[in-house]
């Protein structure tokens, strides 16, 4: 359950970053338009939220929601470290290939 969480909360910070122009330009090769921004941060919401019962399921009441918020931390110093850190060309040299 706490590993359903942490996938839950980090798909949601990468979805978060993405939804910003400059990451999503940097990773994907185009500016997101508004529709894909808004998509993005719904389903980043949603995927929070999601994790909350995963994170209270495996620690129970008194300690599901420091459990979560933990993740919520952890998943952001993840997403952080990925799109700050991981050169954007291997993000672009994997779309090319992909497109042809």
């Amino acid at each position: 359950m706490t590993a359903l969480a942490l996938i839950l909360t980090t798909l949601a910070f990468a979805l978060l970053g993405l939804a910003t122009d400059a990451h999503h330009h940097k990773r994907l090769g185009k500016r997101p338009d508004a529709v894909t921004s808004l998509t993005m941060r719904g389903a980043a919401w949603a995927a929070l939220a999601a994790a909350f019962p995963f994170a209270i399921a495996a620690q129970g009441w008194v300690f599901g929601p420091i459990l979560w918020v933990a993740l919520l931390m952890l998943g952001a110093g993840l997403v952080f470290l990925a799109l700050n850190l991981i050169p954007a060309s291997v993000g672009r040299k994997q779309i090319r290939e992909e497109r042809r």
